[in-house]
């Protein structure tokens, strides 16, 4: 049988809406990406996990693309948060560039800063503002997951 799947219903519960899945190839995949079922679902603000299938040996470093992506993302994205500063208000930058985002509620109070900064720039079509929309949604971390069994990780025929 395949045990990954509780592990999965588990994880998005816990960061689905900001959840990035590397799939290998395995059970997890059948799980999955079986369409036109899928485990994966969106909450009622439209976010659900991103979820994409990788071959079995290359999923860690599939995976690990995805986390140096998101991490990019947000450097990008603070950077275009900084050349719009005078515009937005230091003050909600500093706070949305410092705030912790361990708790859902820390989460939660992050993308209501982000939707104040949305909201603020919606009008403007300067270069700076429009980068910065186009980054703002990863100013909230993404919660990268590698999964997948023995296959990716080199194990076949050593378990038993």
């Amino acid at each position: 049988g395949c045990g990954e799947t509780p592990y999965l219903k588990v994880l998005t519960q816990l960061f689905g809406d900001r959840m990035m899945v590397a799939n290998a190839t395995g059970c997890s995949s059948i799980y999955g990406g079986n369409l036109p079922t899928t485990p994966w679902a969106k909450n009622q603000e439209g976010r659900g996990p991103a979820w994409s299938n990788s071959l079995f040996e290359d999923n860690a470093e599939f995976g690990y693309g995805f986390r140096l992506t998101a991490d990019k993302h947000r450097e990008q994205a603070e950077k275009a948060l900084d050349l719009m500063k005078s515009r937005i208000g230091e003050p909600l930058v500093e706070s949305i560039k410092k705030a912790p985002q361990r708790e859902e509620s820390d989460i939660r109070a992050l993308r209501d800063k982000v939707l104040s900064v949305q909201s603020s720039i919606q009008e403007d079509t300067t270069e700076p503002a429009l980068e910065l929309k186009s980054l703002l949604e990863h100013l909230v971390r993404r919660s990268v997951w590698i999964v997948g069994g023995d296959g990716w990780a080199y194990d076949i025929g050593i378990t038993s």
